[in-house]
């Protein structure tokens, strides 16, 4: 019997190395998982977390907030001077008919309009992009600062979201005006 044991425990070692050996065969046919130059070249810094008190949001972010909040406000100012330019020659080409002078002129001004709502959109889509890295990295720390950090991008993205949502509830009342 103790040969039978010997002999056994001889196939299951033989067996489990030649399926350990099996498993190591070569990895040339399979793409490195290394970052690749493109990954590095785009990659974005981490969230750098500055001492403050708990619960109290992250002011490298809190910086990057008031800026895009600036540049949506300066965008919708811009914004709200050509809406007044449109609004008078929508007014104005109302009933005037496709191809009539009026009506090209309001036809420029709202393209002029359209044109000063992408630049208001355009820190709305960096708060969009701030917004999930916060998410990300509240919901790696788990600390009542990140939670706070995401709270205020929230914040901040909703505030330009509706920014953006009256500007292109604006430029839809101009076109119907014109029937376009």
């Amino acid at each position: 019997m103790p040969d039978l044991s010997r002999a056994l425990l001889h196939t299951v070692t033989l067996l489990s190395t030649m399926a350990l050996a099996g498993c190591g065969g070569g990895m040339a046919g399979y793409p490195s998982l290394a970052q690749r130059p493109a990954e590095r070249a785009f990659a974005q810094p981490p969230l750098a977390a500055a001492p403050t008190a708990p619960g109290t949001a992250d002011p490298v972010i809190m910086h990057q907030i008031d800026t895009l909040r600036a540049q949506a406000a300066r965008a919708a100012d811009q914004f709200n001077h050509k809406a007044q330019v449109a609004d008078r020659l929508a007014t104005a080409a109302h009933g005037s008919g496709v191809g009539s002078e009026a009506w090209a002129a309001a036809t420029t001004a709202l393209a002029a309009l359209d044109s000063a709502r992408s630049e208001t959109a355009v820190p709305l889509g960096d708060l969009d992009a701030l917004q999930v890295r916060t998410a990300v990295s509240s919901a790696q720390s788990n600390s009542a600062q990140g939670d706070a950090t995401y709270a205020a991008v929230a914040d901040a993205n909703r505030e330009v979201t509706e920014i953006v949502k009256s500007e292109d509830a604006r430029i839809a009342a101009l076109r119907s005006l014109l029937g376009n």
